[in-house]
C-alpha cells in the first residue's frame, strides 16, 4: 500500500507535470501561429526556434552538472528561477510590438527556458525517490501529455475564437502553476531528506564526472545519442510547422489544436501502462520499438492525404513517441551509473534539443523554399536513418 506522504509526493508531481506540459504545447504548438501573427515568415520563425534551442543545448549539460555536484539540492531551485524567468519573459512578449529584435530575443530564451526543464522535471522523479519514496513517473507523465492535449485543443479553439494573443496569457497562467508547484515541494523537500535511506548522508558523495570523462566511460551511448538528435529531427519538424502542414491539407488553427490534442490523448494509454509493460519486456526492446515506429508514424504523416488521414497516422504517437519518453527515462537511469543521473538525462534532452535545432532552421528554410510534401519527404529519409544508428546502438538491458 502506498503510504499517505507518498501519495500526496505523487499528486504533487503529478501536478508539476501538468504545468510543465502545458507550458511545452504552447512553446512548440503555437509558437509559430503566434509569430506568424506577429509578421514572421517560417524562415524566421525557424530562425527562433534554431537559436533558441542551441541556448538550450548548451546550458543543459552545464545546469545538469552544476545539480549533480551540489547532490540535487539546486533542482527545485532551478526550477522556480526558470519558471519565474518564463513568465517576466512573456509579458515582456505581449507587450511587445510586431517583429522586433526584442521580441525575438525573448521568444529566444523562452524556448531555451523549456528545453531546460524538460531534463529538470524529469530528474525530479528520481531525486524524490531518494527520500525513501516510489514515484510513478510513466503515470505522472502520462497526465502531462492529457494536459498538453486539453491545453493544445482549448489553445486551438481560442485562437480561432478570440485572438492569438491568448497564446502569451495562456502561457504566463501555466508558468505561474509550476513555480508554486516548485516552491511547494521546496517546503517539503528538508523534511523527506532527513527521512531518506540515511546513505546520502553518511557515506562519501561520489564525484560526478566530467563532460569529458562521461563521453569516455559511456561511448556506446555516447553513438546512442547521436541517433536520437537524427530521429528527432523530424518530429521536431512536424511539431514546430504543424500548422503549414494542416493548412495544406485545408485545415485551420482550430484542426491544429484538435490534431495535436488528438497526438498526445493517444499518449495517454501508453504510458500509463508502461511500468506494466516493463515487467514483461526489456527495457531496450520497447525503445527499438518505439524508433522504428517513430519512421512508420512520419511515413504515414508524409503520405496523408486529408486531415482525416493525419489523424489516422498521428495515431501511431502512441507507439513512437509516447513508448520512446519512458522508455528512454528508464534506459538512461539502467545504463548509466547514479554519480552521473542528471547528466545522463540531460543529454538525451539535449539531443531532442540539438534535432530540433537543425529542424527549425532546415524546415522554416524548405517551407519558405519548397512545398510541404518535399520537407516531409526530407524529414522521413533523415527519421530512418537515426532509427538505424539506433538500432546498432542501444544496449540490451536486464530481464524483467
Amino acid at each position: 500500500m502506498m503510504k499517505k506522504t507518498e501519495k500526496i509526493l505523487n499528486a504533487d508531481y503529478t501536478l508539476l507535470q501538468i504545468a510543465y506540459w502545458a507550458m511545452n504545447s504552447v512553446i512548440f504548438c503555437f509558437t509559430a501561429v503566434f509569430l506568424q501573427f506577429k509578421g514572421y515568415s517560417n524562415y524566421e520563425i525557424g530562425i527562433v526556434f534554431a537559436l533558441g534551442n542551441i541556448v538550450g543545448f548548451v546550458l543543459q549539460p552545464t545546469v545538469a552538472g552544476y545539480v549533480d555536484r551540489s547532490r540535487k539540492r539546486a533542482l527545485l531551485r532551478c526550477i522556480r528561477v526558470t519558471a519565474v524567468l518564463s513568465i517576466a519573459l512573456m509579458l515582456a512578449v505581449f507587450m511587445m510590438p510586431e517583429n522586433c529584435i526584442p521580441l525575438t530575443g525573448s521568444y529566444v530564451l523562452l524556448v531555451a527556458g523549456t528545453t531546460l526543464l524538460t531534463p529538470l522535471c524529469t530528474s525530479l522523479c528520481f531525486y524524490m525517490e531518494s527520500w525513501g519514496y516510489n514515484i510513478n513517473f510513466s503515470r505522472a507523465r502520462a497526465v502531462g501529455s492529457l494536459s498538453y492535449s486539453v491545453c493544445t485543443m482549448a489553445l486551438g479553439w481560442l485562437v480561432q475564437r478570440v485572438s492569438e494573443n491568448a497564446i502569451p496569457l495562456w502561457y504566463i497562467a501555466c508558468s505561474a502553476m509550476l513555480g508554486v508547484m516548485s516552491i511547494i515541494f521546496s517546503v517539503k523537500e528538508k523534511p523527506h531528506r532527513n527521512e531518506a535511506a540515511p546513505a546520502e548522508h553518511d557515506e562519501p558523495h561520489e564525484k560526478a564526472s566530467s563532460l569529458i570523462e562521461f563521453a569516455k566511460e559511456n561511448k556506446l551511448f555516447m553513438v546512442f545519442l547521436v541517433g536520437t538528435a537524427v530521429m528527432y529531427f523530424t518530429h521536431a519538424l512536424i511539431g514546430n510547422f504543424m500548422i503549414e502542414f494542416i493548412r495544406n491539407l485545408g485545415g485551420d488553427s482550430a484542426d491544429l489544436g484538435n490534431v495535436l490534442a488528438f497526438m498526445t490523448i493517444v499518449e495517454v494509454p501508453v504510458m500509463l501502462l508502461f511500468s506494466r509493460l516493463t515487467q514483461r519486456f526489456r527495457c531496450s526492446t520497447l525503445l527499438r520499438v518505439s524508433v522504428i515506429m517513430f519512421t512508420v508514424k512520419e511515413l504515414m504523416i508524409y503520405l496523408a492525404q486529408s486531415v482525416a488521414a493525419l489523424y489516422a497516422a498521428v495515431a501511431l504517437q502512441a507507439f513512437s513517441f509516447a513508448l520512446f519518453i519512458p522508455a528512454s527515462v528508464r534506459y538512461v537511469d539502467e545504463v548509466i551509473v547514479k554519480r552521473n543521473a542528471v547528466k545522463g538525462q540531460a543529454f538525451v534532452t539535449a539531443m531532442l534539443t540539438l534535432g530540433s535545432i537543425f529542424a527549425s532552421y532546415i524546415g522554416g528554410l524548405l517551407l519558405d523554399t519548397s512545398t510541404p510534401e518535399f520537407t516531409l519527404l526530407v524529414g522521413v529519409i533523415v527519421s530512418a536513418v537515426g532509427t538505424l544508428i539506433l538500432l546498432l546502438s542501444i544496449q540490451t538491458t536486464d530481464a524483467p
